[in-house]
């Protein structure tokens, strides 16, 4: 985090418009510091439960090689990872806990754990880190979640490093190949992407993005996005019901987070066979774009 961080400053990445505040980058560390207070306590739980209830499991797979531990633990984490992602943009309650993470409108490594603090109780890593560690393979679970850290950090980090390659003609057949199996910075842009690049329907996955390949959500624009955040007019809670809630609650919106350049884009009613794309957003709109 240390080194992506260093690249950003670097890069100038925060030095944007609005990203040094406390609806952004505070409330997206606030967000962090919540995540590991819920994983430590999740899994404490789940030791203690294995340990009450079934303590002769207690290592009871140490046999099995790391080899095979490794990849059953990442696949089983990211396949449930990508239905939760994927029902918190259909399920209203859900959207409701998975939303904060695509307020903001500048994308950084901070942004990779921003979500209400219930989000991360129902994630499936809370639940099978710390099964996995409990059964006897503490080194898959550090290298499984070493890997899938390491993808969040990339894939939210806005710096195209992906764009040169994809257009390069010695880079480009490898690349064909990565994007289809691991989630980068084009595939994960488009979900907080908004305009013609962008569409939050798509690209579910965390880590890996075969699932989506496989569920037919995928979308490769191989193109930078026009912006980041919600669809212009969506209502947006303060940041700290956003972060908090239900603790928190307020019946003001941040009357700030709708003043947004408008991206181009025609009516719902326009001709769709003259569209050059039809973006369906978060909240169901079909917005046509010249």
């Amino acid at each position: 985090m240390a080194l992506f961080a260093a690249m950003e400053l670097a890069f100038g990445l925060y030095r944007r418009p609005g990203v040094l505040t406390m609806r952004e980058l505070g409330a997206n560390l606030l967000s962090l510091a919540s995540s590991l207070l819920i994983r430590g306590v999740s899994s404490g739980a789940v030791i203690w439960a294995l340990g009450a209830l079934w303590p002769r499991s207690e290592g009871a797979l140490a046999g099995v090689s790391f080899w095979l531990a490794l990849p059953l633990y990442v696949l089983l984490d990211e396949y449930g990872s990508y239905w939760l992602h994927r029902k918190s943009h259909e399920w209203p309650w859900l959207w409701r806990l998975h939303k904060p993470h695509h307020v903001p409108r500048n994308l950084n490594i901070s942004v990779t754990y921003r979500e209400n603090w219930l989000l991360f109780l129902l994630l499936p890593t809370a639940w099978l880190a710390p099964a996995v560690v409990w059964l006897g393979h503490p080194a898959a679970f550090a290298a499984g979640s070493a890997f899938r850290t390491l993808i969040g950090m990339i894939e939210h980090c806005d710096l195209r490093w992906d764009l040169p390659l994809q257009q390069n003609r010695f880079t480009r057949p490898v690349m064909r190949v990565l994007e289809r199996i691991v989630s980068l910075p084009d595939t994960h842009q488009v979900h907080h992407g908004v305009g013609r690049y962008g569409n939050a329907m798509k690209n579910y996955g965390a880590a890996l993005i075969c699932f989506d390949w496989l569920h037919g959500t995928l979308m490769i624009p191989h193109a930078r996005q026009e912006g980041f955040g919600l669809p212009e007019g969506a209502p947006i809670e303060p940041w700290a019901e956003q972060i908090f809630w239900p603790f928190v609650r307020s019946t003001k919106k941040d009357e700030r987070a709708d003043r947004r350049r408008p991206i181009e884009q025609t009516s719902p009613t326009a001709d769709l066979a003259m569209a050059e794309a039809v973006i369906t957003t978060v909240d169901g709109r079909a917005v046509v774009v010249r």
